[in-house]
């Protein structure tokens, strides 16, 4: 019996196009999106605009309602979004509300206390700060005492006169009974000095300093409530120019700092001792 021939099966020359219409669709799929990403919301970049602006100028801004809708009928019909938190200012603005930070509150206990005290001194120094030798005044950093360096010291000298011995001890019989930090700054005028004992003006006005720093601690004044400092000729109160100005800048200053003060620039006692 023979055998039956096979016929050949036909060749299909066309199966690649089912492969090319799912890659033309792919592609077409894969630019629709591209085209939705890139697509701008006008109206979301105008209220990212707005806040920017408003975050570095510190003022409130409420953005402008976002149109949406297709042009036409509902093309002016408005959404109106709730007015955004005022932003942050990048620069510190002042609130009209809240004064501005001054003396301390005259109905404060320590504030009271210090007037007090300067008032104490102003009565037992009557006589030096009538010939304008002594002023006692009350600043932001507590009392200052500013002393004529004429008081306290020869010319070009750190070594404490007579009379300024007795004067100390005035001052200091009141500063023993508070408990605040005593800074004492020696200040001279621009006048440069070379003597056997002092090179600059810096070395002339950090000595008297620790002089009368050293009196005091002798007048039971607390050693660890006393800083002693040396400005030399950098912080004058009047011109140099004139022999009136240069005796003025020629001073020793005692400071009755405030705690408040005394807690932004004076060191802390604490700590373990070496």
């Amino acid at each position: 019996m023979s055998r039956r021939k096979r016929e050949e099966e036909h060749e299909n020359h066309e199966r690649w196009l089912v492969s090319y219409a799912d890659f033309i669709t792919l592609l077409f799929a894969f630019f629709v999106v591209m085209y939705s990403i890139s697509s701008l919301n006008e109206g979301k970049y105008k209220v990212l605009s707005q806040t920017l602006v408003a975050a570095f100028t510190g003022q409130p801004t409420t953005p402008e309602p976002i149109r949406v809708g297709a042009p036409g009928a509902d093309a002016h019909r408005l959404v109106d979004l709730p007015p955004l938190p005022q932003p942050t200012s990048l620069v510190p603005v002042p609130d009209a509300k809240q004064p501005p930070k001054g003396p301390r509150d005259a109905g404060d206990p320590v504030q009271q206390q210090l007037e007090q005290v300067a008032q104490t001194l102003r009565q037992r120094l009557a006589p030096q700060i009538g010939d304008g030798q002594i002023n006692v005044r009350m600043t932001g950093q507590g009392i200052v005492i500013d002393i004529h360096d004429s008081l306290l010291f020869a010319s070009g000298d750190a070594t404490l006169s007579g009379g300024a011995q007795a004067l100390l001890l005035q001052i200091a019989d009141v500063l023993t009974t508070l408990p605040y930090q005593i800074q004492v700054n020696g200040y001279t005028d621009d006048k440069p000095i070379s003597n056997a004992q002092f090179a600059s003006n810096w070395q002339l006005s950090a000595m008297r300093a620790v002089t009368v720093v050293q009196m005091l601690i002798e007048q039971h004044v607390v050693p660890s409530r006393l800083v002693a400092a040396g400005y030399g000729q950098y912080h004058p109160v009047a011109s140099n120019a004139t022999p009136q100005g240069r005796a003025a800048n020629r001073r020793v200053s005692i400071v009755v700092v405030s705690p408040e003060a005394s807690a932004q620039s004076l060191p802390s006692n604490t700590g373990n001792p070496s």
